[in-house]
């Protein structure tokens, strides 16, 4: 069964209903016209930042190459060491770069007073899994190895990721379980994709909601993983976090999740399974949203959506 949004939209919150319309959808049938798009919105979307300092950073990756990264930190932050978020952006695994998010870490910088990193991750299908998450793993990795350059404190971290990004955030969570030399004091996932099975209802129920519909989401796992018979099987977790068979050594985690999302059911089954295997979780649904409202923080609701994630890093990083 499909939902006609024309129908499911008189639920949403009045100022997102407005604000959508003039945030056109990217949808993945044009994959270079999907990048251009996407390019276009984020600048136009970009404001100043006069009260947080932006650094362009280059690290390397494990194959030698580059792997260039963007820091936020509050303009007076060389008074006190600062922890750190590291920030994986959207785009289904296949648009997107370190203009994406410019906005919102600007915000978490100013307003939770703390460092943010922003990874520009290698994108599908040129680099399909498990280049992405390689990229956030060896992000992870620098970022502590140079935590005393950087004014950061290794001992306080979190990861955090929306969408595509939050699978990826998801995925780096699941390997510092394995690897105990970093332990993130919060994991933040924010409308997430997780599941590569593309099974629930939400996912195949909603066709043509804003920013994000049904097709998008089957197009960005074959795009990421290869299409369904010529994938490696089993799908690792680090591709699709839930198939992960033990969620135990997660952090404490603030999941998001909208009403008239896609990704909706995922999100809430990965937040119930991470309560049952006693992992502390804040779960956030917003019953009048959307995928990613919360980048409409002109609204109400997406200041909200916002504030929450904010207080959620200042409880988490705290001293």
């Amino acid at each position: 069964m499909t939902t006609n949004w024309t129908v499911q939209a008189r639920y949403v919150d009045p100022e997102l209903a407005a604000m959508q319309v003039l945030s056109p959808r990217i949808t993945l049938n044009d994959l270079a016209a999907a990048r251009e798009l996407e390019q276009l919105l984020a600048t136009q979307a970009t404001r100043s930042a006069d009260d947080v300092d932006i650094q362009e950073l280059s690290g390397v990756r494990r194959d030698g190459t580059t792997l260039r990264m963007r820091l936020y930190r509050p303009a007076r932050w060389h008074r006190s060491t600062l922890p750190v978020l590291l920030f994986v952006h959207g785009g289904s695994f296949v648009t997107g770069g370190l203009h994406s998010e410019d906005n919102r870490c600007i915000h978490y910088a100013r307003e939770a007073q703390v460092a943010v990193i922003a990874v520009d991750y290698r994108l599908a299908p040129e680099h399909p899994f498990p280049a992405a998450i390689e990229d956030c793993q060896d992000t992870l990795d620098w970022v502590v190895a140079h935590a005393a350059t950087l004014g950061c404190d290794p001992s306080r971290i979190a990861l955090g990721g929306l969408s595509a990004g939050g699978c990826l955030a998801a995925a780096t969570a699941l390997w510092t379980a394995e690897h105990r030399s970093i332990s993130p004091a919060l994991l933040m996932l924010l409308f997430p994709v997780l599941d590569a099975r593309v099974a629930t209802v939400s996912v195949n129920e909603f066709t043509d909601t804003p920013v994000l519909i049904s097709d998008t989401v089957h197009r960005l796992w074959r795009l990421y993983l290869g299409e369904p018979g010529q994938r490696v099987e089993p799908v690792s977790p680090l591709a699709s976090p839930a198939a992960a068979t033990d969620l135990g050594g997660l952090p404490p985690t603030l999941m998001i999740t909208a009403q008239f999302d896609p990704l909706r059911d995922e999100g809430l089954a990965f937040g119930a399974r991470l309560a049952e295997a006693g992992v502390p979780v804040d779960l956030h649904h917003f019953g009048r949203g959307f995928h990613s409202f919360d980048s409409f923080d002109a609204t109400r609701l997406g200041l909200e959506c916002l504030d929450i994630q904010v207080r959620a890093l200042q409880r988490a990083l705290a001293p």
